[in-house]
């Protein structure tokens, strides 16, 4: 299934970044954030640009309370 089909059938209605060419990344020196560069990881980017929680363990609680407290 492709990505796009993916958040189709789940119903996503936020964007999705897709960061193909790793730009993102660069910009939000994620290595530096998570020195063991463990996979996956779980970010939550504010209105404002700012990164507003991140984690490379999945807490849903914490990202929906992260993503209603940026909003």
């Amino acid at each position: 299934m492709e990505i796009e089909q993916y958040v189709e059938h789940l119903g996503i209605t936020f964007p999705v970044l897709m960061d193909s060419n790793g730009e993102v990344h660069s910009q939000y020196q994620q290595q530096s954030a998570f020195p063991s560069a463990a996979y996956p990881q779980d970010w939550v980017i504010g209105p404002d640009s700012t990164i507003v929680y991140r984690n490379n363990g999945y807490e849903l609680d914490a990202i929906l309370s992260a993503i209603g407290k940026a909003q």
